[in-house]
């Protein structure tokens, strides 16, 4: 609830919240005001946040930096939705084809957005997402990741600059709500 009360304040009438963090991730489909349904990664965390961090200090670059290489990208590499187990090989084995760091940056982005809707939320049709999103989460601090998501879907999202710390910011406001000083 208080995922959804901050993604409302940001984006009144909010439809859809995805939220990807360095270790989770969840959505939350809004019908009339009511959460509808919730999606959660149930077992493997290997999609989420954690993995780009951990990637990118392999190579010896902050999360930013390995960010503002995938936006300059031109070329991303396809590493499907696998486990990270199988991403890495196929990291590997783009950079033995020649493929930029950027251009790695930038799969990887696609690939944990393609996670998060077609394993964890098992979405069947990009129409059922809605049409007021909202980003939220730490990973979406990411610009790389954002501009991903927007592809993909093809819609436009609203991410807020505290897109780590919405549930507290939600908390906080029904907090708000509810005080009777």
């Amino acid at each position: 609830i208080a995922h959804y009360k901050a993604a409302d304040y940001f984006l009144k009438g909010v439809d859809f919240v995805i939220d990807i963090g360095g270790q989770d991730m969840k959505s939350l489909k809004i019908k009339n005001g009511v959460i509808d349904s919730i999606m959660l990664n149930e077992a493997c965390s290997s999609g989420c946040g954690s993995f780009i961090e951990t990637f990118a200090k392999s190579l010896n670059l902050s999360v930013q930096e390995f960010a503002k290489l995938a936006v300059e990208s031109r070329h991303p590499v396809d590493l499907g939705t696998r486990c990270t187990v199988f991403m890495n090989s196929k990291v590997k084995q783009a950079q033995r084809e020649g493929a930029t760091v950027g251009d790695i940056s930038a799969g990887i982005s696609y690939s944990v957005i393609k996670n998060a809707l077609f394993k964890v939320i098992r979405l069947k049709s990009i129409d059922d997402l809605g049409d007021k999103i909202v980003a939220q989460g730490g990973t979406f601090l990411n610009d790389s990741v954002l501009r991903a998501f927007e592809l993909i879907t093809e819609r436009e999202v609203v991410r807020p600059d505290i897109a780590g710390i919405m549930g507290a910011f939600g908390a906080a406001l029904i907090c708000k709500e509810r005080y009777a000083g």
